[in-house]
């Protein structure tokens, strides 16, 4: 039976930054507030059953009068609102500034291993369509798989997750004119 119950899990910071890998530029027109997650996820698991969409990102802590802090703070609540309005669960991690003045998410792979786990535990999916290039998730993919469940990893040619790759139970890597078609002009 095809029909089977699916949970998407998306790596927002992962797929942020596969997308400019593959040339969007993420201006105006190719921005993740015009980016439409949910049919977007529901065409990559036809003709299975969406139950749920999870949404992983790093939350931007605001600093006053600090106007890059207040631009990324306020961009990202406008992203979190156009999630929310396609009825997407959204886990914020940290995002945290190194010695070095670069930033970092953390606790985000972490949230989403945790939650696919603590999902096919539940039974709440048959199958978990991942959308990340981290292969530190290559041990949460094989618990799940632990609970007889199957995980499709979904990335780009360009940067492909060995590890992923081999462990998940299918993977289907995405040109770009399949993802340009989900974002709204």
């Amino acid at each position: 039976m095809n029909n089977k119950k699916v949970f998407v899990f998306i790596d927002g910071g992962n797929f942020y930054f596969k997308l400019k890998e593959l040339n969007f530029r993420l201006d105006k027109k190719f921005s993740l507030l015009n980016f439409q997650f949910k049919k977007f996820a529901e065409w990559l698991i036809q003709p299975n059953n969406l139950i749920e969409i999870r949404y992983y990102i790093g939350a931007i802590k605001r600093k006053r009068n600090n106007p890059k802090s207040e631009q990324l703070y306020a961009s990202q609540q406008k992203l979190i609102g156009k999630l929310q309005q396609q009825n997407i669960a959204i886990t914020l991690g940290q995002i945290i500034q190194h010695p070095d003045k670069s930033y970092h998410e953390k606790g985000v792979d972490v949230r989403l291993a945790v939650e696919m786990i603590r999902f096919a535990r539940q039974n709440k999916y048959d199958t978990a369509y991942l959308i990340s290039s981290d292969t530190d998730l290559v041990p949460a993919v094989e618990e799940v798989q632990a609970f007889n469940k199957t995980v499709q990893y979904i990335g780009i040619p360009k940067g492909q997750s060995f590890g992923l790759s081999t462990a998940a139970d299918d993977v289907r890597l995405l040109r770009p004119e399949e993802i340009k078609q989900f974002f709204t002009k």
